[in-house]
């Protein structure tokens, strides 16, 4: 028992002496960690006020953030090599050559998704505030971040969009220009003199609010299909989706005011609509119930000459097998299909 503790005080007066020995370490190591922490974040507040004032503040974010946690890092390596003298940044990474390849795999979605997030921010093909579209993705850019780039839906709901999809896809910049060109179909019947509906068309259109003059609206001709003529309205506005909406439904009300001022026939849709068709419930019927079984007669062996040779090879098809006269089958004619 004696000899345990004489063993265990040893050991405790080692740790002392040795906290005491590496005591000065600690102190220059711990003043040389608050001064890479001052550097890293005034660098950072630097990057981020100079990229803010040259409005690319979505970048100013990421390479601040970047730069705090570098230098956080490098500042990280020169403190334990003066805590720990027989420690070199070298040996770190060679210690870590293992999990460093384990963490490559764990993180690689995220430095893909990093990397594309920087890459679009340096090329910046399109900024906040901008409207664009990504696969059945379509709104407002609110943020460009290191992983994703947020996006606010039409329908007022935030989207978040991984940036390697954005970097490895084609994206629709709707706001990209000022101006931007909307169309619809409208369908005429072949009996309307198309001269006089095209230049009633385009005055109509030409007074809706928000329709510009110059490039001036178009009235084309477009198809003949389904025993009509359809011609393609075409008009420019601004870009932003608010525009195209608005002058969209004005311009489709005003095509149907001229059109029953100057009787010009807009045949209807000839398509089925579900809805408008009526639909007729059956009350089902109760099939009559089977009599009882009749006891099975016996068996009957057949002679050879009552065997079919094609019933022999051909072979047994569920699908095309035909039903049997016989008590099962009476009565199916009458329940409904």
């Amino acid at each position: 028992m004696n000899e345990a503790w004489r063993i265990l005080d040893a050991r405790i007066d080692a740790w002392i002496a040795g906290f005491f020995y590496i005591l000065p370490n600690l102190v220059v190591g711990a003043v040389i960690a608050l001064f890479f922490f001052g550097i890293a974040y005034l660098a950072s507040k630097i990057l981020e006020h100079g990229l803010r004032r040259a409005n690319r503040h979505d970048l100013g974010h990421v390479l601040s953030s970047f730069a705090f946690w570098g230098v956080l890092f490098i500042g990280f390596l020169v403190v334990i090599t003066i805590i720990l003298p027989s420690m070199k940044p070298a040996d770190i990474f060679t210690s870590l050559g293992i999990g460093s390849v384990a963490l490559g795999f764990a993180f690689k979605d995220i430095l893909q998704n990093w990397l594309a997030g920087i890459f679009i921010l340096v090329r910046r093909p399109f900024h906040r505030g901008d409207q664009i579209k990504i696969g059945d993705v379509e709104g407002t850019v609110q943020a460009v971040e290191t992983r994703a780039t947020l996006v606010k839906t039409y329908a007022g709901k935030l989207v978040i969009i991984p940036n390697t999809d954005i970097y490895t896809h084609s994206v629709t910049v709707n706001t990209a220009y000022e101006n931007r060109r909307v169309e619809i179909l409208v369908p005429l019947g072949m009996g309307v003199v198309l001269e006089e509906a095209i230049e009633i068309f385009k005055n109509a259109v030409g007074d809706v609010e928000h329709v510009m003059t110059d490039p001036p609206v178009d009235v084309l001709p477009w198809e003949l299909r389904d025993n009509n003529v359809h011609v393609r309205v075409r008009w420019w506005t601004k870009s932003q989706r608010a525009y195209e909406v608005r002058t969209r439904a004005a311009v489709v009300a005003a095509i149907k005011r001229a059109a029953a001022e100057h009787q010009i026939d807009i045949p209807e849709d000839d398509t089925i609509s579900f809805a408008d068709t009526p639909i007729y419930m059956i009350e089902r019927k109760e099939p009559k119930k089977a009599p009882p079984p009749k006891k099975p007669k016996p068996a009957v062996q057949a002679k050879p000459d009552d065997i079919d040779e094609q019933q022999l090879h051909e072979p047994r098809d569920p699908e095309a097998e035909k039903p049997k006269r016989g008590e099962l089958n009476e009565g199916l004619e009458k329940v409904p299909r």
